[in-house]
């Protein structure tokens, strides 16, 4: 798509190409964008009736975000549209012209829904012709990253772009002009989308490696190697026992999916009770609950607890599941801690990391060796037995050598009789 010429634009249109270039470099949201662009174009002239603007995008779960904005009710729509195999779109999207556009790399359509030229070789344009609209314009922007095709087969349309429809009810349609003019604003949008798209992107992909709150420091600006400070955190550090025997009996593939159903248990869990996952480590991850300055740990440790209980009674669940179709099942030893760390990037100049480091991660990780031996799926230090109070159904398992510290420590752990349905 040429770049458009604002020197040819009428004087009405100046405005919103000056705007669109103002919220670009100002980081405006997506809905905001798309919802005052189609306001400034209205009333720049151009009647517009009902707007659709899809954005893909880069997420573990989301494949592309849809705006849908209509004159009488201005933003109505904002759908997070999640990865699918082809074989699972829904049929309006397969019957779609806009997927028609991007499989086949069509950058612009019209079609008129009334009046002689009118034809639907798409069932949405009878739809839309039902309604009394009358005319329909659409074009598509690659941002210029495209994804490797090789590691995403089962994605046809593998890239970052936006792609944007526009109706009117005006009768006979767009002018010739509204289209002109709509050629040369689009683009505009388009480059806006992409720089608040981007910040986005980085948001995103940076939170699904870090989590959320690394995440928020490094693009804060934490990262220069040795950035860290000390914070008081609940540790959670968890492993699937017996997981490394499967491995040796079970192909890749097969194995990927059981690790993934079982983080899937977990990781969810840690989030709904204010955690965040910093690390996997092959079959096992830590999580951290961090501690505000002066803050009571009382809430804190036992919302780590409450977290640690889901996700075991998930996995109760999921063994049952598992059990039943004759696949393999796997413990979760849980082991929790609380204490002093290190929080911030480690690593060589260029390559760094973002997470716990400190005595207080390698205690969790030693005591978490302790479930086998102790024939229980959660451990406590006692720092955190202390912290989380009384009446949370721990109970002292005695006193345990730790490699690393003079002193046995004492481990608690649950009491039988209170210990959370489905866990063993």
């Amino acid at each position: 798509m040429m770049i458009p010429n604002t020197d040819a634009m009428p004087p009405s249109d100046i405005p919103v190409a000056m705007w669109l270039v103002k919220a670009g470099l100002d980081d405006v949201s997506p809905d905001m964008l798309v919802a005052d662009f189609c306001s400034h174009v209205l009333e720049a002239g151009i009647p517009l009736e009902r707007v659709f603007v899809g954005i893909a995008t880069l997420h573990p779960l989301v494949r592309a975000r849809g705006y849908t904005w209509v004159e009488k009710g201005g933003l109505v729509g904002n759908d997070a549209m999640p990865h699918r195999d082809p074989t699972d779109e829904p049929e309006a999207w397969r019957a779609s012209p806009l997927r028609h556009m991007l499989a086949n790399t069509v950058p612009e359509m019209r079609q008129r829904l009334s009046g002689p030229a009118a034809h639907y070789d798409f069932p949405v344009f009878a739809e839309f012709a039902e309604q009394g609209l009358t005319d329909w314009f659409a074009q598509a922007h690659n941002f210029g990253w495209t994804f490797d095709q090789g590691l995403f087969v089962t994605d046809r349309f593998a890239g970052i772009g936006m792609i944007a429809s526009f109706t009117t009810i005006r009768p006979g349609g767009f002018s010739d002009d509204h289209v002109t003019r709509l050629r040369r604003l689009v683009p505009l949008l388009a480059l806006a989308m992409k720089a608040s798209m981007l910040t986005r992107l980085s948001r995103d992909v940076t939170a699904a490696y870090l989590g959320g709150d690394a995440a928020n420091r490094v693009l804060s600006g934490a990262i220069r190697r040795g950035m860290a400070q000390k914070i008081d955190a609940a540790i959670l550090y968890a492993d699937l026992r017996g997981f490394t025997a499967l491995a040796d009996r079970l192909a890749i593939e097969p194995l990927t999916e059981t690790l993934n159903a079982y983080f899937d248990c977990l990781g969810p869990a840690i989030e709904r009770h204010g955690g965040q996952v910093l690390k996997f480590l092959g079959d096992g991850l830590l999580a951290s609950f961090q501690l505000q300055a002066g803050q009571d740990a009382g809430p804190v440790c036992r919302a780590v607890l409450a977290a640690a209980d889901e996700a075991q009674e998930a996995v109760a669940a999921l063994n049952a599941a598992r059990d039943q179709a004759g696949q393999p099942v796997l413990a979760l030893d849980i082991a929790l801690h609380r204490g002093e760390v290190m929080y911030g990037n480690v690593g060589t100049g260029t390559r760094l990391d973002f997470t716990l480091i400190g005595p207080a991660v390698n205690e969790a990780a030693r005591l978490e060796n302790l479930c086998a031996s102790l024939d229980r799926s959660l451990v406590v230090s006692a720092s955190f037995a202390k912290a989380a109070g009384a009446g949370q159904g721990l109970v002292s398992l005695g006193f345990h050598p730790l490699r690393g510290l003079p002193e046995p420590q004492e481990v608690f752990g649950r009491d039988r009789v209170s210990q959370p349905v489905g866990t063993t």
